[in-house]
């Protein structure tokens, strides 16, 4: 009987043990989740931000060639127009976006 008794504590122990670890999974399982949702979240704010500054730039006919990526809110603007004064004007309607953190002017006058 004793024997039996001793068996059945090891059995609730193991099983305690098992439900703990099955725990431990399914915490790790879900904390995962949200990681990936930001980083996709991240990536529709960069596009989102590229699609509204292509969209300020082509207001602007001198500013339609130029072309626009942005990697964590950083906006990169390339391309060429007329003046520098159009160049600065890219500049400024890139930074009324919401979300543009910085922009960066690879853009070339004339040319």
């Amino acid at each position: 009987m004793q024997q039996l008794s001793t068996l059945a504590r090891q059995l609730a122990a193991v099983l305690m043990i098992g439900g703990v670890s099955a725990l431990a999974q399914a915490a790790d399982s879900t904390s995962a989740a949200p990681v990936q949702t930001v980083a996709a979240a991240k990536v529709t704010d960069d596009a989102t931000i590229t699609s509204q500054v292509q969209a300020a730039l082509q207001q602007d006919k001198g500013l339609a060639a130029v072309a626009v990526s942005t990697t964590a809110g950083v906006v990169v603007l390339n391309g060429s127009v007329s003046s520098a004064d159009a160049a600065q004007q890219a500049v400024k309607l890139a930074m009324t976006v919401p979300g543009v953190k910085d922009v960066k002017s690879e853009i070339k006058v004339g040319g």
